[in-house]
């Protein structure tokens, strides 16, 4: 598969697809980055940031990589629709940088790396990442240390639709081989504060509820950023666009927070 075929299989922009080029390396000198990102990430990302126009370049470079993805994904026999899924993440991210920078690129380097390195699928409306519990992780989840789960991800651009997210679960448990697998997730949506905001028959409220939260964290304002696509310290400046603006907006202008709830779904037969 060509870089052409891969942005017109996960819908990059036009205008993008018809600029890539100008970013393009020798075959030479991609194998040398290459090298890099797989073996030395944290010396990569320092070239990568010196980079001219550096945003643009490493999308050239990991919609190249995606190419190489693809042919391991029919190795191992994953479905077409389940690369489009995973890798339209380079468009969802493409495209938030232009919101930001009025550039098409990628700011999200160490993000979409999970993808590029087959560590996370999006099956549906959901993105799984496979993870052994650390003694630091399995303490946040009141899990035992060692213990096998899958990390969600709630990927942006589509509304949270309850049945979908079911569906996703589903086939996670599917595509991993374990219908007894645990589910953890760290995420604004999980926090207890928005059933003051959200009716109970909210998507995201129904969402949360399949949860048991075991922690919420104040660490970042997380809601902030995803809901307004921005963190402001004058919080009246929020736009209000939606329901869940206008909500969210009165409830920190009366000086309250939204945390970041961490949840867990245990899967027993």
């Amino acid at each position: 598969m060509t870089i052409q075929e891969v942005m017109l299989r996960i819908e990059i922009p036009e205008e993008v697809r018809g600029n890539i080029g100008k970013y393009s390396l020798s075959e030479k000198e991609f194998y040398e980055w290459k090298h890099l990102f797989e073996n030395d990430f944290e010396i990569f990302l320092n070239k990568w940031r010196e980079t001219q126009k550096h945003f643009q370049w490493v999308l050239w470079f990991y919609l190249k990589l995606a190419c190489e993805v693809h042919e391991k994904y029919k190795e191992k026999d994953i479905s077409e629709e389940i690369f489009h899924d995973t890798f339209s993440d380079i468009t969802i991210w493409c495209k938030e940088c232009y919101r930001k920078y009025k550039v098409y690129g990628l700011e999200e380097v160490e993000w979409v790396a999970k993808s590029i390195r087959m560590e996370l699928f999006r099956l549906g409306r959901l993105q799984f990442e496979p993870l052994i519990l650390d003694q630091k992780l399995a303490q946040k989840y009141h899990l035992p240390s060692g213990e096998k789960v899958l990390n969600v991800h709630i990927p942006a651009g589509e509304k949270l639709d309850y049945c979908e997210c079911q569906k996703s679960f589903e086939s996670a448990k599917k595509f991993f081989s374990n219908e007894d697998v645990i589910f953890i997730c760290d995420s604004w949506l999980l926090s207890p504060e928005l059933r003051e905001i959200l009716p109970e028959t909210s998507n995201i409220i129904r969402f949360q509820k399949m949860y048991h939260i075991v922690e919420v964290h104040y660490d970042f304002p997380q809601a902030e950023e995803r809901v307004f696509g921005e963190i402001r310290e004058n919080k009246d400046a929020y736009l209000e666009e939606n329901s869940l603006q206008r909500g969210l907006k009165q409830y920190l202008l009366a000086g309250k927070k939204v945390g970041i709830g961490r949840g867990i779904i245990i899967n027993e037969r």
